[in-house]
């Protein structure tokens, strides 16, 4: 399976966004999972709605980031060691 690319959006002094961190770091650990993190600028839009953590170019979660759900949401994706 090639290495998924995770990009996670976030701000400073955000308590959500470190949390997702978190999550993405424990999840790289089961599957081929390379984290990248870029800060939003807080005039932009996005900054309303940080995290946000896309994978592959694609949203898969934002706000606070359940890492059950995104391990599912990996899976379905074809990752079979996303649910460890």
């Amino acid at each position: 399976m090639d290495v998924a690319k995770a990009v996670l959006r976030t701000k400073q002094d955000c308590s959500l966004c470190r949390a997702a961190e978190a999550v993405l770091q424990r999840i790289a650990r089961d599957v081929p999972l390379t984290v990248e993190v870029r800060m939003v600028p807080q005039e932009s839009p996005d900054a309303l709605r940080v995290p946000i953590v896309e994978i592959d170019g694609v949203e898969a979660a934002s706000g606070k980031v359940s890492e059950f759900r995104l391990r599912n949401w990996l899976q379905e994706r074809g990752y079979p060691d996303a649910t460890r």
